[in-house]
């Protein structure tokens, strides 16, 4: 039985492949006197034919567009064998794979995801990079992949068994042993790339400046830490996630900004440059006069 979902997707891919085929007949007779022409001339059948068979025989039109549908139309076929195997998710349909007949409990999400944020301030990231900087074009991508991989394994964990405790144990077992090293490496990269960038737009004395009010602040945060080790843990996130934050939006604007200007070199005057040996382009040879 075809369940009310797949029977939805099945539609989208039926109408995304009915586009394709459209789209690729008219298109291919553009180059050839128009629409018109596909309809009547001599090659209207090999222009229909294209589209129909993938462009096994036959041309297709525009391939751009025809993929586009092509593969908007796969993409919703195969969200209907998902949906029509796993049933809806239907209650009855579960109950029915469970030995004794119940239905199996489901979980309510028991903690507040913070990777969709994560996930948009990515995509930003790319956007500014691909006006900007191919530097922080690649930083997105990173955090964008990142955050995705951690809200599917963070949505799969606390769906996983009837106990909350247990998820958050299944979900620490599965990615701390990667969460740690990968997230301390891309930290310490990130942070350098950032901490470099924001150097060099501010050379000088400005730079002297930005590096003693790093310094300070991880300093006094250290000391914080030391002396008050009741301090809750949420509060540290969130003191470690907003310093993070300040250092990589400081380190997008030097990127943006680009390295600092204020040291320009005057030229020379062209008597120094004589003197100093360097040919002077002032100094014109003198011309020799015409004999009789």
């Amino acid at each position: 039985m075809v369940t009310t979902g797949s029977k939805f997707f099945y539609g989208l891919a039926g109408v995304g492949l009915l586009a394709a085929v459209v789209y690729g007949i008219i298109t291919n007779g553009v180059d050839h006197g128009g629409v018109v022409s596909v309809l009547t001339g001599d090659g209207a059948v090999d222009a229909v034919i294209g589209p129909l068979t993938l462009g096994y025989k036959g041309g297709v039109g525009d391939h751009l567009g025809y993929a586009v549908l092509l593969g908007f139309s796969a993409s919703c076929f195969g969200l209907g064998l998902a949906t029509s195997f796993f049933r809806d998710s239907d209650a009855e349909a579960l109950a029915e794979l469970e030995a004794s007949g119940e239905v199996p409990v489901v979980v309510a999400p028991q903690h507040i995801s913070f990777w969709p944020i994560v996930m948009a301030f990515g995509a930003a990231l790319m956007m500014i990079g691909l006006a900007a900087s191919p530097t922080v074009f690649v930083v997105g991508i990173l955090v964008t992949a990142i955050a995705g991989l951690e809200w599917t394994v963070q949505g799969w964990a606390e769906m996983a068994t009837g106990d909350p405790e247990l998820n958050v144990a299944l979900r620490a077992r599965l990615m701390r042993p990667i969460e740690v090293p990968v997230g301390a490496i891309i930290g310490i990269l990130v942070a350098l790339l950032c901490i470099s960038r924001i150097f060099l737009a501010t050379a000088g004395f400005g730079a002297m400046m930005v590096g003693t009010a790093l310094a300070a602040v991880i300093f006094i945060g250290a000391v914080i830490l030391s002396s008050q080790p009741q301090i809750k843990r949420t509060a540290l996130v969130a003191a470690a996630i907003a310093f993070a934050v300040a250092v990589l939006a400081v380190g997008i604007g030097g990127a943006i900004a680009g390295p600092s200007e204020h040291e320009k070199h005057e030229p020379k005057p062209a008597a120094e440059q004589s003197q100093s040996g360097a040919p002077a382009d002032s100094v014109v040879p003198a011309t020799v006069g015409e004999t009789d």
